[in-house]
């Protein structure tokens, strides 16, 4: 049996992909900020996969002592892992900082994610296949990545560029740490993947998504009727997690028009992901960032 732990398994992609893979026979370890809706998500897979795997812990990424513990409570109540999917994520909000001084779309997109990486690495099972699948955006390719300004402490902040930046910082650390584990041999593989467009909620409760006026509002409900629901959209994040034929580095999305929508396929990457220079110094800045060291040459 796979064991698996999905971040913001409650709702939208998450839930899904918590789903799939629990009808599929995974252990399925749900990471939730809150245990009230993460227990009614829990409730949910499990009126419709009876007898499914599954934990809920609680996990706020934006809060690195609340990582520190998801680790601690895994260790002691799961022990191993297959498959990590850092999945939980937020959408263009005011400029917030958590208790650390971090902006929270960071936080929560990116630093979140690389520390919980780092800190549950040593489970991975050794003797068969694994996999950290990291959840990206259409918005990194718009991004740009100041590694000496990562938090927004010289740079006026937007909301939307800090967005695409957190997802473009995501997708730079994929590839880095795909090389890290390609370098020293490891059976953990490290790969992305993007849901294109989907209609979730943390879209439909986002005050920057929000219609303005009479015609945005016409425009969104019109545009709700093809984009892609989070079932569909989930597909790419499957494939990634579960797929045979996939490799570390790779990123995967919707095949259709701008990888809106569609089955499955490679998708685009801004060149700046793959920028080695740049990933190792995004690493060392995470690491400081976060405190979490490893697989780094410091």
């Amino acid at each position: 049996m796979k064991h698996v732990v999905v971040t913001g398994a409650n709702a939208g992609l998450g839930f899904q992909t918590s789903l799939k893979l629990a009808s599929d026979g995974a252990k399925v370890v749900m990471a939730c900020r809150n245990l009230e809706k993460g227990q009614a998500a829990l409730n949910r897979i499990s009126q419709r996969v009876p007898g499914a795997d599954l934990l809920l812990l609680r996990l706020d990424v934006a809060d690195l002592d609340s990582v520190r513990e998801f680790s601690r409570q895994f260790s002691d109540r799961v022990g191993s892992l297959d498959v990590l999917i850092n999945n939980a994520g937020i959408v263009a909000i005011p400029l917030t900082r958590n208790g650390a001084g971090h902006e929270l779309q960071l936080a929560t997109n990116y630093l979140g994610a690389f520390a919980l990486t780092g800190m549950l690495l040593p489970f991975f099972r050794r003797e068969v296949p694994a996999r950290i699948v990291n959840v990206g955006s259409l918005a990194h390719r718009f991004g740009t990545l100041d590694v000496d300004d990562l938090n927004w402490e010289q740079t006026p902040y937007d909301q939307w560029k800090a967005y695409a930046r957190s997802k473009l910082a995501m997708l730079s650390f994929t590839m880095e740490l795909s090389r890290c584990l390609r370098k020293m041999s490891s059976s953990v593989i490290a790969l992305a993947a993007h849901p294109g467009f989907a209609a979730t909620e943390i879209h439909k409760k986002s005050e920057a998504l929000a219609p303005k006026n009479v015609f945005s509002k016409w425009l969104q409900d019109k545009m709700s009727t093809v984009v892609p629901s989070a079932v569909d959209a989930a597909r790419s994040i499957l494939l990634a997690a579960s797929a045979d034929l996939v490799s570390g580095g790779e990123y995967y999305g919707p095949s259709g028009f701008l990888e809106i929508a569609g089955r499955p396929g490679k998708a685009r990457v801004n060149p700046v992901a793959i920028d080695i220079a740049v990933g190792k110094r995004l690493w060392a800045v995470s690491e400081s960032m976060t405190g979490v060291y490893y697989l780094s040459e410091g």
